[in-house]
């Protein structure tokens, strides 16, 4: 049987002149750019001159001559120059070469200079050149991305979540343009914005629901400071990566937790969230944990808004989960639900799949399981998720799903 496959984890690495190609020139000292550091050695992203991140950070996947992966030492988690990172990276049509090497048919397009959190936007001193600057990644995604091969690739839009007004705007302008979803980050309260519980949120999720837009929350959007220990344990950036990785994974849990408890979902029922790159084995302990709860404190009596449901019903109802590194079993399809799990490469971050046969990733995630299987969550499951993307894009029509 074979199985058309869409890669729900991937990202964008940004080209050095999205911004300064697309802002006015009369900005150009308050634009995010990339320059080169004689004190890092490394080619950085800058607002203006001011460098605050290594402009090629999480750039790892390489293949020696016999196609293998190659071993991803230290340094090469930030390339110094974008000229030492492969093409696949940064170029739509050298990735396309890639999945169509791999039999990957889509791939969606997460951020990855530009933040899980959109932090440097977030942060410009500016409202309006920030705000320049989230329709600009946006515009490029669908010109540069999908204008390079239409049908290959889900873009996820950057929100400006931190002004609710323009982020409803942005929806608005973009909701017919092919993107996939959106992404904010789930812990809001860490960004100096009010709690996902708040009211404040719901014209956007309004927003969303009415444009049959998903809303992701990818891994690392917090603060990450749950992840980070004393002298001894950061001494190396590998034991680090270690550490902080597993926990921003359960930052999303508690995210989850979150958005479950919030009443979001009650209010929203045709609003889905995608919970990215942390993976699945929390998954079960969670929906345990919070249907205890919320059946043996009664927590119905204060929540009406659940009506007959229990915290997992909604979770099952509207929250998707990705999958990468973890053997999918036949426990998480019962705890999780098959209509609930979506698979992911996570190209071309370090933690990323990096094989030349696809087969052997999907033996490794989904050996094991029946066609039907392999079928729901490699096809089905993301083709549902993201089926106006795909019908804008002549992918499929809405009876194909």
């Amino acid at each position: 049987m074979s199985i058309p496959i869409i890669d729900t984890d991937t990202h964008v690495i940004e080209a050095a002149d999205v911004w300064t190609k697309r802002l006015p020139a009369k900005w150009r000292d308050q634009t995010m750019q990339v320059r080169w550091s004689d004190k890092t050695q490394h080619e950085m992203w800058c607002i203006g001159e001011r460098p605050f991140k290594r402009a090629w950070e999480n750039v790892s996947y390489k293949v020696s001559g016999d196609g293998e992966r190659e071993q991803v030492v230290d340094e090469r988690w930030a390339p110094p120059t974008l000229a030492e990172a492969h093409p696949s990276a940064h170029l739509p049509r050298e990735r396309v070469a890639i999945m169509d090497d791999w039999g990957i048919k889509l791939s969606v397009l997460y951020p990855n200079s530009a933040g899980f959190a959109l932090e440097p936007f977030l942060d410009h001193p500016n409202p309006e050149i920030s705000l320049a600057h989230v329709r600009a990644y946006n515009d490029y995604q669908i010109e540069e991305w999908v204008g390079s091969a239409p049908g290959r690739f889900i873009p996820m839009m950057a929100l400006p979540y931190w002004d609710v007004p323009a982020a409803v705007a942005e929806i608005e302008r973009l909701a017919d343009s092919g993107f996939g979803g959106v992404v904010m980050t789930g812990a809001p309260q860490q960004h100096d914005q009010p709690h996902l519980i708040s009211r404040h949120w719901d014209p956007m999720w309004r927003a969303c629901e009415e444009a049959d837009l998903s809303v992701s929350f990818h891994v690392a959007n917090g603060t990450l400071s749950g992840g980070q220990a004393g002298p001894a344990v950061n001494e190396h950036h590998l034991r680090v990566s270690m550490r902080l990785g597993t926990a921003s994974y359960l930052d999303n849990a508690r995210q989850t937790v979150d958005l479950i408890s919030s009443g979001i979902l009650a209010r929203f029922p045709k609003l889905r969230f995608v919970i990215s790159e942390s993976g699945i084995g929390w998954v079960p302990f969670v929906l345990d944990a919070l249907d205890s709860r919320f059946v043996r404190d009664n927590i119905r009596r204060v929540l009406p808004e659940f009506g007959d449901l229990l915290p997992s019903d909604l979770f099952r109802r509207q929250v998707f989960v990705n999958f990468w590194f973890e053997h999918l079993e036949d426990f998480h399809i019962e705890k999780i639900g098959i209509g609930n799990l979506l698979w992911e490469t996570d190209f071309p971050h370090p933690t990323g799949l990096y094989y030349s046969d696809i087969a052997d990733v999907i033996d490794q995630a989904l050996g094991g399981h029946p066609d039907q299987v392999k079928e729901q969550v490699l096809w089905k499951n993301p083709a549902r998720l993201y089926s106006r993307a795909l019908e804008k894009q002549g992918v499929l029509s809405g009876a194909s799903v």
